[in-house]
């Protein structure tokens, strides 16, 4: 007798999304996302002056340019960018990287977009020689980076402009074979 299994729809939606670079013509996307996927995720925990200046921060320059000073993937489906994901060497130890603008559209999370972006960053970022992964999040972010093994390794408060600054937690990971990885690198 055979059991034939069917994979979620969800699953199927997160299967059909394509990663590739994003470019400059999509950046109004990559505010759009980043400002609602992080209100829709945010919202109990911060303050309504910290989701609008957090979105002030989203729409300035200053955050397009570092946007675009990292390597950002875009998550597509049916030609439409649905999620973002970013890293770049850390300035102090280019053994260790850090990821950066993490975001799905609200409409699609919670199907595993979110862990294939975070997937496609730690292999490019392991494949140019990182070993370890590090990230500052927002704290409703915790659950998501420990259920992919991420561990605590701090906190703090991200300045949004305005005078404002949220809280937020740092977290790391080794993407690297232990074996290779300086720690060194840990300490940092």
């Amino acid at each position: 007798m055979s059991v034939q299994t069917r994979a979620s729809p969800k699953n199927e939606i997160a299967q059909a999304v394509t990663i590739r670079p994003v470019q400059p013509d999509h950046l109004n996307d990559v505010r759009y996302i980043h400002a609602t996927a992080f209100r829709s995720q945010a919202h109990r925990l911060y303050a309504p002056e910290e989701l609008d200046a957090f979105e002030a921060m989203v729409r300035s320059t200053a955050y397009v340019d570092r946007l675009m000073s990292d390597t950002l993937l875009g998550g597509w489906l049916s030609g439409q960018l649905i999620a973002t994901a970013a890293w770049r060497r850390a300035e102090t130890n280019p053994g260790v990287s850090r990821i950066t603008a993490l975001y799905v559209r609200p409409l699609f999370e919670r199907i595993g977009i979110g862990s294939k972006m975070l997937l496609a960053i730690e292999t490019a970022a392991a494949t140019a020689g990182c070993r370890l992964a590090s990230v500052r999040a927002p704290i409703s972010a915790q659950s998501f980076f420990e259920n992919r093994g991420y561990e605590l390794s701090g906190r703090g408060t991200r300045p949004l402009g305005r005078g404002m600054a949220i809280n937020v937690i740092f977290m790391r990971k080794l993407i690297g074979s232990e074996s290779d990885l300086d720690m060194e690198v840990c300490a940092n």
